[in-house]
This record gives structure tokens, C-alpha cells and sequence, in this order.
């Protein structure tokens, strides 16, 4: 069985979780979400980032089907090469912008994107300076907004009211 804490998924449309591997993905949305939902805190306890700064501008809520405008701003470049950035559709995985910025470069840039599925979809900004990496999922509220289950999980209510989610077992090594 998965559990998880009723507040992990509190996610609002300015909410950003920033990873500095795949892998660490989702223990940085937790600590984000822990730390109130700011946007950049794992940064701070966890392992080194780019060190590039991206505030992103989101609107509350988009419809199934319409062209809005992402607005991702670009700061804190340091080092002497600069920096590149990309923005990816993790459903599609789908390139939706790569740039490099220059050592002291602030940038802001409008990227458009059609909300094509109901439900909480993301796009991945990643950022990379002096040899460090970092990912940023910025959430997009389309239609309902709402995060889905993957279709494999049956969601449950134990008796004390907390909310579970069982999947099927398989034993190591089956299907290989």
C-alpha cells in the first residue's frame, strides 16, 4: 500500500517543487510542500542546485482547450559560461524551448500552451551552470485542475478516515 499525508498534494497554481535529479523529484515536492508550498525550498537543505532562478507567472485556472501565456523569468546567472535553460512537456516529453543565458542575463520569456487534458498537467523547467543541474515541475491547472490516479491504483478509505491507495504486488524479478 502507498500512503500519503493528506497535505502533500496542497499544490496552487504559483506552486513550484524544485528537484536537482529526477530521482529526487519527489522528495523535493514534499519538502516544498512541508516548508508551505514555497517555491525553492529544497534548495536550501538538500542537494546543489544550478543556481539559476526561475519565477514562474501561471494563470489560476485553464480551460480544456485554450492558448494561454507561461511566463518563466531567468535570474541569478553567475558563472563565466552562462547558463542553458529547457522547458519540456513531461507527457509528451516533447522540447517546448531551449536557450542559453548569459553570465548577469535576466530574461523573461512567454511561452504559450494549450491546456489539452483535464487535470493538473506540468511542464519541466531545467536549468544547468557551472556543471549543476536543476529541475523545476511548474504546475498548470487545467479544466478541473485536479491531480488523477493512475488507473492501476484503487483509492480506499481505511475506518480512521485516511485515505489509501492499493496497487497489485508482484514479486522481484516477475516479468523480467
Amino acid at each position: 500500500m502507498i500512503r500519503r499525508h493528506p497535505s502533500f498534494f496542497r499544490l496552487g497554481a504559483a506552486a513550484v517543487c524544485v528537484a536537482s535529479s529526477i530521482a529526487g523529484a519527489t522528495a523535493a515536492c514534499a519538502s516544498a510542500v512541508a516548508e508551505g508550498g514555497k517555491a525553492g525550498a529544497h534548495a536550501a537543505h538538500g542537494k546543489p542546485t544550478s543556481g539559476v532562478t526561475v519565477t514562474p507567472t501561471v494563470p489560476a485556472k485553464i480551460a480544456l482547450g485554450e492558448t494561454v501565456t507561461v511566463r518563466l523569468r531567468f535570474s541569478g546567472v553567475t558563472a563565466a559560461d552562462g547558463a542553458t535553460v529547457e522547458v519540456r512537456d513531461p507527457t509528451t516529453r516533447a522540447t517546448l524551448l531551449s536557450t542559453r543565458l548569459a553570465r548577469g542575463e535576466q530574461k523573461t520569456i512567454d511561452l504559450p500552451y494549450t491546456g489539452r487534458t483535464d487535470g493538473m498537467q506540468f511542464i519541466d523547467v531545467a536549468t544547468t551552470q557551472a556543471g549543476r543541474s536543476s529541475v523545476q515541475s511548474v504546475p498548470l491547472p487545467v479544466g478541473s485542475g485536479q491531480l488523477k490516479l493512475k488507473s492501476e491504483g484503487q483509492r480506499q478509505t481505511t475506518t480512521g478516515g485516511e485515505a489509501v491507495i492499493s496497487l497489485p504486488a508482484s514479486s522481484p524479478g516477475a516479468g523480467r
